[in-house]
């Protein structure tokens, strides 16, 4: 008997391939249609810039580019000064802003005109869903106002001796690490002078990760362990860097987001043959996984005021999220005040991102900072000895304390400031409006203007890191890193300058109503940490590997030179233990 195919199978098969196919086609052709509105998007003025690379691309690769990124910022600023256009995908205009007196009205005054662009939103919302960062007007305010307390002083305070847990959990294995490297076969004693090369950024990782975790949520990752990374780990380590190169196809996703159902998204999202989408996808079903098994654990015990239970649990109940889940309840009668539970689900992922991949990138920023300044450090350790003693237990000092010591502090202001985790943010015109500048600009063709004038739907620069890198407001030598200019006295041109930042006259935490709420929380975690850490070792360059390339991401992250290209962040210090005190 002669087998025949089954027709109707077929036509099934062949009609879904199609659709899909022209599913695709007409989300490229939608993204294209886009790209070529937001074409009309022009500076309203001749602003000085760089020329356009190509019409489809403009200068967005070299804008976005990983190794080069941070280096062509810097060139751009010193060039063009602090107001200039760059050319995006299809000839569209945005405005490069380092004037501080036109960044109060777009971050802080006119609010209402400037807000997050759709690109980051759609973002956002995908990897994290209706959290902070991914909400805008009323939702956003909304909830804004009900997390913000949360991140004060007052708890940060309860919250210490938490991060001091951390911190020892660090400091010991970090030690394992040391005495595991410097024994090879054999075994070392932990005595002043044993010393190992040692990949730091694993650590600064973990150290954050696990931070957030009993700090924001009051769970426990296991991420100081030393065992093998999980899941969750991977992914939240992971995220920045996969997602970050696909942002150039952003026109293209925001199209999608608008016009098409959230179940065909996500279908389109499986089937797309470029392997970083499918690892993004992933990355996001891992978070949205494990943040839907904490939250309803979570839930459990607040529902069943099972107090035994909570004691158990990282940060006994002063966490961020088992605060935020209880003042919720409390509101539950309160219609303005209340948040349905997807938005206070959406707090998980949004924090620990949020979290893990700045702290990270300043823990590492500080240690390498003071890695290539034996002086400085040595300064730093001598004032952490005296503050705590020698002795093996140093967690109990006080907020207050770790938060004011001034070499520390002065460490952490001068590499907040010079080396921001986020170098830029981007925000979009919903009017056409004006604001002032600062001081005036020379425009292309020559004329002088004391106002900006910003087009409907154009996008602006907020140039964090050249507004914090500037020598008109930081001196001749704002690009170098010296902490006493924090003891010493800033001068007198950052006052007047007026930086509208949430923090030390800098925009490294923003201002305005989208300002990082974290801000504290950032504060005490990486602070105890590096007290640790700078106590008790000494890090120094890694022999053959002294020199590395910092990259340009969603946070900055390091490099060796030739591996830039290497998603994994690598940095080899050479670790030196220095306080025969320490007990593993």
């Amino acid at each position: 008997m002669i087998n025949t195919p089954d027709l109707s199978h077929c036509m099934v098969d062949y009609l879904l391939k199609f659709d899909i196919a022209h599913v695709v086609i007409l989300a490229f052709v939608g993204g294209l249609y886009h790209m070529w509105r937001r074409h009309a998007v022009k500076s309203l003025v001749p602003l000085p810039g760089p020329v356009s690379k190509s019409f489809i691309f403009g200068n967005s690769r070299d804008l976005y580019s990983a190794p080069n990124g941070l280096d062509y910022h810097h060139g751009l600023f010193r060039k063009y000064g602090n107001v200039f256009k760059v050319n995006m995908m299809a000839g569209e205009e945005q405005i490069y802003l380092s004037d501080t007196r036109a960044l109060q009205h777009v971050l802080v005054k006119d609010t209402h005109i400037f807000d997050e662009t759709p690109a980051m939103m759609s973002e956002f919302y995908y990897c994290f869903g209706p959290g902070l960062i991914s909400v805008h007007g009323d939702t956003h305010k909304k909830q804004r106002k009900m997390i913000q307390p949360l991140f004060g002083t007052s708890h940060m305070r309860n919250l210490t001796p938490t991060f001091w847990k951390v911190a020892a959990q660090t400091r010991d294995v970090i030690l394992a690490k040391v005495l595991e490297g410097s024994s090879g076969n054999g075994s070392v004693s932990a005595c002043e002078g044993v010393s190992a090369v040692i990949d730091v950024w694993r650590w600064c990782s973990r150290v954050a990760l696990e931070g957030v975790g009993v700090g924001a949520l009051g769970y426990s990752f296991g991420a100081l362990d030393d065992s093998v990374d999980s899941d969750y780990m991977i992914a939240a380590r992971e995220l920045p860097y996969t997602v970050y190169p696909l942002r150039k196809f952003m026109p293209i996703c925001i199209w999608c987001m608008k016009n098409l159902p959230v179940w065909l998204q996500r279908f389109l999202a499986k089937i797309t043959p470029v392997p970083r989408v499918q690892k993004v996808r992933r990355i996001v079903e891992t978070l949205q996984r494990t943040s839907d098994a904490l939250w309803e654990e979570k839930k459990r015990i607040i529902l069943e005021d099972d107090l035994e239970k909570e004691a158990q649990l990282a940060a006994a109940g002063n966490d961020v999220l088992s605060v935020l889940m209880r003042a919720n309840m409390s509101a539950l009668e309160n219609e303005k005040e209340y948040l349905p539970e997807e938005e206070v689900k959406g707090q998980i992922n949004t924090l620990v991102s949020a979290a893990h991949d700045t702290v990270s990138s300043a823990i590492g920023r500080m240690l390498f900072a003071l890695s290539q300044d034996a002086p400085r450090q040595e300064r730093l350790r001598k004032e952490l000895i005296e503050a705590s003693g020698v002795s093996e237990d140093f967690t109990q000092i006080n907020y207050h304390t770790v938060t004011t010591l001034p070499f520390l502090d002065a460490c952490y202001r001068e590499t907040l400031r010079l080396y921001a985790p986020a170098s830029f943010q981007h925000r979009i015109a919903k009017k056409a409006t004006v604001v002032p500048l600062r001081e005036p600009i020379t425009l292309a063709n020559g004329e002088v203007i004391k106002e900006l004038p910003i087009n409907k739907d154009q996008t602006v620069f907020v140039g964090i890191e050249t507004v914090n890198r500037d020598p008109e407001i930081w001196g001749p030598d704002a690009e170098q890193w010296i902490p006493e200019r924090w003891i010493e006295g800033i001068p007198h041109s950052v006052n007047t300058a007026s930086v509208p930042g949430a923090f030390s006259n800098t925009l490294t935490f923003l201002g305005g109503n989208r300002s990082c709420i974290g801000m504290k929380f950032s504060e005490i975690e990486i602070k105890t940490v590096l007290f640790a850490l700078i106590r008790d070792f000494q890090f120094g360059p890694a022999p053959g590997k002294e020199e590395i390339k910092w990259r340009l991401s969603l946070v900055q992250t390091p490099a060796l030179p030739g591996r830039e290209h290497i998603d994994e962040p690598e940095l080899p210090l050479k670790v030196t233990l220095m306080n025969a005190n320490v007990r593993y």
